[in-house]
């Protein structure tokens, strides 16, 4: 390691070790905020970020046991995401760690799980993640953005997306011409297909429902069940927030008792970044087997 480097590493330590707590994690140094930290690699970059850039960056999600969940390369084939620099979205947030980092450097940082979801995510905690757990973030900062060279990245990313939504098109007709039942088209672009009927009005805003749901991708492989988890989901129809789109569709085409298979495109799923969680990537269209269990309608 070269005197540059030394020099670097004692900077970094000292910009975050103004008073070191005992760390509980294993070469890990706890800041004050209660963010962990661990540098990885130090890169060649020549300063840090400052308020207005943007930060390209990959991203390893992991469980406190390095299973990983999670990561950038999910959004796209290199696996770069940029964010704007800024504050950080809560006490002990990853964020306050970019702050020291140089473009080259990659750190890992070990991160409240509760906080991240609620915060950063905007998104509930994943079954998999027990309350009160963290969650182990690899960051490697690729490269500080200038805002010009941000809107030039902005320029590539159009061409990405163009790109990526015809060949999703591409596979939904295949899907399509190869399925042994007929799917009906709808206007908004979905396509659905009766298992069972059921009976009486269908459901509208105010309507409290309980549903069955199995969520698959086209090849059949299922990402998300009430069934596994034995748990129907009630909700109130309408109700912002709670499921996408296309799903809140879809229900309000059924009555109590009916049965049916819907297939969603990205646009009215999960979009261009995927889900929150990582399982559904973008641009990618899903099927939705949903049965509708009860109906309860609104009184005034």
């Amino acid at each position: 390691m070269n005197h540059r480097r030394i020099i670097y590493l004692l900077l970094f330590v000292f910009a975050f070790s103004s008073c070191f707590r005992k760390s509980k994690f294993k070469g890990y140094t706890l800041t004050d905020s209660g963010l962990y930290y661990k540098l990885q690699v130090i890169g060649d970059g020549k300063h840090k970020p400052k308020e207005g850039e943007y930060l390209q960056l990959i991203i390893t999600y992991k469980t406190e046991k390095d299973s990983v969940f999670l990561d950038t390369y999910s959004n796209n084939e290199t696996g770069k995401v940029i964010l704007p620099f800024k504050h950080s979205s809560f006490e002990g947030s990853f964020e306050e760690g970019l702050s020291t980092m140089n473009a080259g450097d990659s750190v890992s940082f070990m991160v409240n799980s509760d906080s991240l979801f609620k915060r950063f995510f905007n998104a509930d905690l994943p079954i998999f993640l027990p309350k009160g757990s963290f969650v182990k973030m690899d960051v490697k900062l690729f490269n500080i953005l200038t805002p010009e060279q941000y809107q030039e990245e902005l320029k590539n990313y159009a061409q990405i997306v163009e790109d990526r939504d015809i060949e999703e098109q591409r596979k939904l007709k295949t899907f399509l011409d190869t399925c042994k039942t007929e799917f009906y088209p709808l206007n908004n672009g979905m396509f659905y297909l009766p298992i069972k009927q059921g009976a009486g009005d269908n459901a509208e805003s105010g309507n409290t429902i309980k549903i069955h749901y199995k969520g698959t991708f086209l090849n059949g492989k299922v990402f998300e069940s009430t069934y596994d988890r034995k748990e129907p989901l009630e909700m109130v129809v309408g109700t912002q927030g709670q499921i996408i789109s296309g799903l809140e569709s879809a229900i309000r085409l059924m009555n109590e008792g009916a049965k049916t298979k819907f297939i969603i495109p990205s646009q009215l799923a999960f979009g261009e970044t995927g889900s929150s969680t990582g399982i559904v990537p973008p641009f990618t269209t899903v099927v939705y087997e949903i049965e509708l269990l009860s109906l309860t309608k609104y009184n005034n």
